[in-house]
């Protein structure tokens, strides 16, 4: 089945690698925010959200490793998440990685509708998480033709 775009949103920290400097701890941070209007009650929603990150200070103790933990939510209801755990480096360096994902809603309510990412770090203990960029989110909204 065809199908059109009706509506796009997005949120943006930053579009640079190193553009900006946002530390990351176990408490969730608000890192982005929009909104977004669904039309019609036949649609899919797909969000597009990435996040750069860079992880200092990693204790050589595996298995546990700084985590980043995404989560986005509509209206406050958690709609997607994603969770990716450092990989070990032994050196004096900071890792630097990206994290990116999707998550597609189907059958949205009619309405305006808020979208937030919130960022954590549920093992601190074992590093520090810094958001650097780029960090931004895109909303589509997509109706049958």
């Amino acid at each position: 089945m065809a199908q059109t775009l009706v509506e796009f949103g997005r949120s943006f920290q930053t579009n640079l690698d190193n553009g900006v400097i946002i530390p990351i701890n176990a408490t969730a941070k608000l890192i982005l925010e929009f909104g977004i209007n669904v039309p019609q009650a036949t649609n899919f929603v797909e969000l597009t959200t990435t996040v750069g990150w860079q992880v200092t200070n990693v204790f050589a103790t595996p298995p546990d490793q700084p985590k980043l933990f995404l989560q986005v939510l509509m209206d406050g209801i958690v709609v997607g998440s994603a969770e990716q755990e450092s990989i070990s480096n032994d050196e004096e360096e900071p890792l630097e990685m990206t994290t990116t994902f999707q998550s597609i809603l189907t059958n949205v309510s009619v309405g305006f509708h808020v979208l937030q990412v919130f960022a954590s770090n549920p093992e601190d203990i074992q590093g520090d998480i810094t958001l650097t960029g780029p960090i931004n989110i895109t909303g589509k909204v997509y109706t049958p033709v």
